[in-house]
């Protein structure tokens, strides 16, 4: 096995790797996803598909045609859920909680410290990192309980300062489309279509980097929290990021449409092919317990790298403070001493 580059990597490069490490120890990775993730999906699925109205193996389309049988298929996954209240309710009671503050602090704790064995090219063990990961069980939980408290916070925030800016521009659009698209108006309507499209593409941009930025400056408190022993690591996490977000904001967008198309793709092949059964839900549990160890690489190995930045960034500051004092040390050797 290669040791892992101790150099700052790009984006590029950090997905590479990422793809390299999962298909050198998938058993290990794969098995934590397994672990953490298929029971919990696993109930999700028992508890929102209502499994009287649902076949076993494949849902029938006879009588109609090849592109018909498809958009039945496709089509019948939302009349597969249960219309009960008891299920949503015992899903935001249970199911949410156990995936947000165990299953995947737990998965990306014992991924990192996977990635950490193959980073210093150690022996791979996913059992030692399962066990690495259950013993910062609970400073790992009340990280990501507050991590989900500022998460929710900053987004009040924006929507609460966002809302009426845009509540204020569309009673000022909608009084002035008879102004614009009148007969005597000057202004061509195409222009107010444009400016207001732009508009509305700022918004989003801006719904994506205000509240992201926050989110990504904070959210490398769990290797923190898992080996540094202490506090919650929001803080820390906002030190480490320092000058590192654009960066991490293009791993964030990457990662997304990846995960978007494999995950999109897959399922909408699952669902073509078998439709609404119980083989394709449980083909589609098995199916992001497969991608959702690559996610943790990526996480993990973006925090390292970020690790390799810092102490490059701390070492070339120390180098200069260090020649800046001995710039400004007075000479203490006499004049003609060097002479003697």
């Amino acid at each position: 096995m290669n040791q892992m580059p101790m150099t700052p990597m790009g984006v590029g490069k950090l997905l590479d790797k990422s793809f390299h490490v999962y298909r050198q120890h998938f058993g290990a990775y794969f098995f934590l996803a397994l672990i953490w993730f298929g029971p919990v999906l696993l109930l999700q699925q028992l508890l929102l598909t209502d499994l009287r109205d649902i076949p076993l193996l494949m849902q029938e389309t006879e009588g109609v045609g090849f592109w018909e049988s498809i958009g039945e298929k496709l089509g019948g996954q939302q009349a597969a859920i249960s219309a009960q209240t008891a299920p949503f309710f015992w899903y935001g009671l249970v199911i949410a909680p156990l995936l947000m503050l165990v299953s995947y602090p737990q998965l990306i704790a014992a991924a990192t410290l996977l990635t950490k064995s193959v980073w210093e090219q150690q022996t791979v063990d996913g059992k030692a990192a399962l066990k690495g990961a259950l013993g910062r069980f609970w400073p790992l939980a009340g990280s990501t309980l507050v991590y989900g408290l500022l998460m929710i916070a900053v987004l009040l925030g924006f929507g609460l300062v966002f809302f009426p800016i845009g509540s204020l521009l569309a009673v000022g659009v909608s009084g002035s489309m008879d102004t614009f698209f009148g007969a005597g108006s000057d202004i061509n309507p195409f222009f107010f279509i444009a400016a207001f499209l732009f508009g509305y593409l700022l918004f989003l941009i801006g719904l994506l980097l205000v509240p992201g930025y926050f989110l990504l400056r904070w959210s490398f408190y769990l290797p923190l929290v898992l080996f540094e022993q202490g506090g919650v690591g929001i803080g820390k996490s906002w030190q480490l990021t320092k000058g590192n977000f654009w960066r991490l904001f293009a791993i964030f967008i990457v990662l997304t449409l990846l995960y978007s198309i494999f995950s999109g793709g897959l399922q909408a092949v699952i669902m073509g092919v078998l439709g609404t059964s119980i083989i394709s839900q449980l083909i589609m549990v098995v199916l992001s317990c497969l991608l959702m160890p690559w996610i943790a690489i990526v996480y993990a190995l973006a925090y390292f790298d970020l690790r390799v930045r810092k102490e490059g960034t701390d070492l070339q500051e120390l180098m200069n403070r260090q020649l800046e004092q001995a710039a400004d040390r007075p000479s203490t050797q006499e004049p003609g001493a060097a002479h003697e």
